[in-house]
C-alpha cells in the first residue's frame, strides 16, 4: 500500500518524521509521496526524498498561487526552476499538486470568531485566467518531461474536464487528488482513459442526511470509479479519518481510506490494495 499524497515536510512533523513514518510503515504503507505547492515546497519535497528511501517527491505550484496581477509566481523562472528540479533528481516522480480551485473562502469579520461572513459568490475571472495558465503550463511541462500529473480540483470541475480534454490527452497520466467530484462529473472524468481518482479520509466522514444517495454523495461516486482507476492517499496533515477527527493526520491514516474504499465496493481490503498496487507499478513504473 502507498500513500500518494503527503505534505511530510511541514514544520509539524519536525520532532517526530521518523516516528510517523515508522508508524506508517507498521500499517502497511510501503512509500509516500511528498507534494509541493510552491518551488520552495518543491525544494523541500526533494531534500526529504533524499533522506528517506521510502519518500518520493511531486513538484509544482498549487492554483492558490496564481491570483493575476498579484501574483507572486514568475511563471517562465518557475517552470524553470521545476524542471532543474526534476532533471536534477530521480527522486521526482510527477508534477503537481497544480489545477483549479474556485473555492471562495469565508471572511472573518468578528476575530472571536471563525467564519462570520462570505466574499464574493466566485472568484474573478482575472484569477481563474492566471490559474488556467499556470495550470496550462504545467500541463506542458509534465508531457515534456513524461511524467504523471497530480491535479487539485476544487469548485472547478467542468472547467478542469473541458482543459484535460484540450490539453491532458497526452499524458500519462492524470490523478486527480482528494477526488470530491459528483458521479455526474465523474462518469465524464471516466471517458478519459488517463485519469486515476485518489480519494481520501473524508469518504470515512458521515454523509449528510439531505446528500445520501444522492449524486453529491461522496460514497456514490467512490462506489463507480472502478479499482483499477483509482488510489488513496491522506493528504496529511489534513483530512484525518473520522476515527481520529481533530488530530494531525499521517500517513498510516491510508490504512483506513483503503478499507473504507474496500467497504463500498463490497469486497475485502486485500483485494483493493492488490489492485491498487497494479497501478501504481504501471503509472509509477520508474520507482517500482
Amino acid at each position: 500500500m502507498h500513500d500518494i499524497h503527503t505534505h511530510l515536510y511541514w514544520d509539524s512533523y519536525d520532532t517526530d518524521r521518523d516516528v510517523v513514518i515508522a508508524r506508517a510503515h507498521a500499517a502497511g504503507v510501503e512509500k509516500m509521496f511528498a507534494i509541493g505547492c510552491t518551488v520552495e515546497e518543491s525544494q523541500q519535497c526533494v531534500a526529504l526524498a533524499n533522506r528517506y528511501p521510502e519518500i518520493f517527491a511531486a513538484v509544482g505550484i498549487h492554483p492558490h498561487e496564481f491570483k493575476g496581477a498579484s501574483d507572486t509566481v514568475n511563471l517562465p523562472a518557475d517552470m524553470a526552476l521545476l524542471r532543474e528540479l526534476t532533471t536534477g533528481s530521480k527522486r521526482v516522480v510527477a508534477i503537481g499538486e497544480c489545477g483549479l480551485d474556485y473555492y471562495v473562502r469565508p471572511v472573518t469579520i468578528d476575530l472571536r470568531q471563525a467564519f462570520v461572513g462570505r466574499g464574493s459568490n466566485e472568484i474573478s475571472a482575472e484569477t481563474k485566467a492566471a490559474q488556467r495558465q499556470g495550470f496550462v503550463a504545467q500541463i506542458a511541462l509534465a508531457r515534456e518531461l513524461g511524467l504523471p500529473l497530480i491535479v487539485h480540483c476544487r469548485d472547478a470541475y467542468e472547467d478542469m474536464l473541458a482543459l484535460l480534454n484540450e490539453e491532458g490527452k497526452t499524458l500519462k497520466a492524470i490523478i486527480l487528488h482528494c477526488y470530491m467530484g459528483d458521479t455526474e462529473v465523474t462518469k465524464k472524468f471516466l471517458e478519459l482513459g488517463n485519469v486515476y481518482f485518489s480519494f481520501t479520509a473524508n469518504i470515512t466522514y458521515p454523509v449528510k442526511r439531505a446528500l445520501s444517495g444522492t449524486k453529491d454523495d461522496l460514497t456514490e461516486t467512490v462506489k463507480i470509479v472502478s479499482l483499477e482507476r483509482l488510489f488513496v492517499e491522506t493528504d496529511c496533515p489534513f483530512l484525518t479519518p473520522q476515527s481520529k477527527r481533530g488530530e494531525r493526520n499521517e500517513p498510516s491514516a491510508a490504512r483506513e481510506v483503503l478499507e473504507r474504499v474496500a467497504e463500498l465496493h463490497g469486497v475485502e481490503p486485500s483485494r483493493v490494495e492488490k489492485m491498487i498496487d497494479v497501478t501504481f507499478r504501471r503509472v509509477f513504473s520508474e520507482i517500482v
